[in-house]
């Protein structure tokens, strides 16, 4: 992952655990990345979600569709890692990418809100995997725009599209308005009180 967040673990393992409640036992979480522009803010977003769950002491692993794979998933889906029989040659990163979904006990879908719904982006990799892979895990939802709503548009969105997977989203979301404006984040993904939240 560029930046400063960590690369999906299909080439690095995942940090040590931090401190956490003896109650609350570890969650592996997959923290899944929508933007696939060039110039984006989601990274930082990005940062910013894992951090707080590194606080909490939860296994986090970003899938990022621009550089997961070196940007694999950057190309629109022409076939479903579903799709392929038992004879054909899988692409490595999709069995890759399928064992570390299957191995989440969570996802948080960390978006923008494009022309008032989800990123193509997103969709374009989380559906390369059926809902075998997602089902009977919660979600979080975090969506985040320029304008004043963070994103609230996509996360109705999202609603229908992670529970068609399956992986039904709690209640609660995050949502980050004016994630675009000076302040709002940091290089290093931290939360500026003085941005537009």
């Amino acid at each position: 992952i560029s930046h400063t967040l960590r690369r999906a673990s299909l080439n690095a393992g995942t940090r040590p655990l931090s401190t956490s409640s003896p109650q609350v036992p570890p969650l592996n979480t997959v923290v899944l990345l929508g933007s696939t522009r060039e110039k984006r803010i989601g990274h930082r977003v990005g940062q910013y979600l894992v951090s707080r769950l590194d606080e909490r002491g939860h296994n986090v692993t970003v899938l990022d569709p621009r550089t997961t794979g070196d940007g694999f998933f950057m190309t629109l889906m022409e076939k479903a890692h579903f799709h392929y029989k038992e004879h054909e040659t899988i692409p490595p990163i999709l069995d890759e990418t399928a064992d570390i979904l299957r191995a989440a006990d969570c996802f948080i879908v960390c978006t923008p809100e494009m022309n008032h719904t989800i990123a193509p982006g997103l969709t374009n990799m989380m559906n390369y995997f059926g809902s075998a892979v997602y089902s009977k895990k919660p979600s979080g939802i975090a969506t985040y725009s320029a304008g004043m709503w963070g994103g609230a548009r996509c996360g109705v969105g999202l609603r229908a599209y992670l529970g068609e997977l399956g992986c039904l989203p709690v209640s609660a979301t995050f949502q980050q308005a004016g994630a675009w404006k000076k302040g709002a984040f940091d290089e290093e993904g931290r939360l500026d009180g003085g941005g537009g939240v």
